[in-house]
């Protein structure tokens, strides 16, 4: 599907994004005064309403809807929304100002005035969608209120043509339906808040499935499908960048006597510790992943191989230093290490296989040993 759009209607709306979504609303309501404005003037030629009490309250909905519009499209309700905490779309003030000319169409619109109840429950309807239970419930009220002062005014300036029982009917049948609407807006509320709170859940979800997909759960290291993505992505900057990148096959000696002599769980607790102890020597850019098993495979970009044998060199003085007390008093670790550059994102394999090679020779040697390939 194609989204572009036209240069025409990124003047109007502005960027895409959320702010485009309040212009486009904005618009849809200036729209709307102006239908008021249309039918007003066909209520004035029809002689249903005076000129003094039709103009005013078309000049005064259309002034509303285009200072709305204006405040959407030039970012100004971002402005408030930083500085007074107030709603992004502005639904509360815009709710009013609605709330305002209905009645203000109820007051002067005579004969056809009953109409002017349908403007304020659809105002309150609008309203619900975006704002709280409380908000809507006080909206609701606000309207009837102002319903009833408009019916008091219009039955003590003219009773006559505005019988009391009449107005309040007409109160009570409004009262009805803004009950019901406010009650449907709980409702939609206690949807919104379930809804908000199934996407909140899906999104810590989707991190966790994320996480599990690339990070060994007993070291918390990454795993060998997220350093070989890694790898794809340093192989490819060190190509543009003409960088050395070393990688580094390391293997825990006699890791299975660990097991037999302190059970799983110290052996547990020993990959975890060693991984704790490589990574607080590690470099920001250094990554290490768990290979499988007690074996580690160590990405060092912009490293020469006689770098990456430095800092294994550190690694294994560090792991001298920290024996893992918490498994067993003076427990000691080593490691054999093969150590290799790789030439690009078509020698990783390659050069997998010469750390891995390399790892073997030491590990011949006598284990406690970096070999280079």
């Amino acid at each position: 599907m194609n989204n572009s759009t036209t240069p025409a209607a990124d003047w109007l709306l502005g960027p895409a994004g959320p702010q485009r979504w309040r212009v486009t609303q904005s618009l849809l309501a200036l729209g709307a005064y102006a239908l008021l404005a249309l039918v007003l003037t066909w209520q004035w030629r029809l002689d249903l309403i005076s000129t003094r009490a039709a103009l005013p309250l078309g000049v005064a909905g259309l002034g509303c809807g285009v200072v709305f519009a204006g405040l959407m499209r030039s970012g100004l309700n971002q402005v408030l929304h930083r500085r007074f905490g107030c709603e992004s779309s502005l639904t509360l003030p815009q709710s009013i100002a609605g709330l305002l000319g209905a009645v203000w169409v109820y007051l002067v619109t005579g004969p056809v005035r009953g109409a002017a109840l349908g403007l304020l429950v659809l105002v309150v309807v609008f309203a619900m969608f975006r704002l709280g239970p409380r908000e809507a419930l006080g909206l609701a009220a606000a309207a009837l209120l102002l319903l009833g002062a408009a019916s008091r005014w219009l039955v003590l300036s003219d009773a006559f043509h505005f019988p009391a029982e009449v107005e309040v009917l007409n109160l009570a049948y409004t009262t009805v339906v803004l009950a019901g609407v406010a009650l449907l807006a709980m409702r939609v509320t206690q949807l919104r808040e379930q809804h908000q709170q199934q996407r909140v859940a899906l999104q810590h979800a989707l991190a966790r499935i994320s996480e599990l997909a690339t990070r060994d759960e007993l070291t918390g290291l990454p795993n060998r499908r997220a350093i070989l993505d890694q790898l794809a992505t340093e192989t490819a900057r060190q190509a543009r960048k003409k960088l050395p990148l070393a990688l580094a096959l390391i293997d825990l000696d006699h890791f299975k006597r660990i097991n037999d002599e302190h059970g799983h769980a110290g052996g547990d607790q020993v990959l975890r510790g060693f991984a704790h102890r490589v990574e607080s020597e590690l470099r920001g850019g250094d990554v290490m992943a768990r290979w499988g098993g007690e074996e580690f495979l160590l990405m060092l970009p912009d490293t020469s191989i006689e770098a990456a044998q430095q800092c294994l060199e550190r690694l294994r003085e560090r792991l001298r230093q920290t024996p893992f007390d918490e498994v067993a008093p003076g427990l000691s670790l080593t490691f054999s290490a093969g150590v290799t550059g790789c030439l690009g994102q078509g020698d990783i394999d390659s050069a997998i296989e010469r750390a891995d090679q390399a790892m073997y020779r030491a590990k011949q040697a006598g284990r406690d040993r970096i070999e280079a390939s």
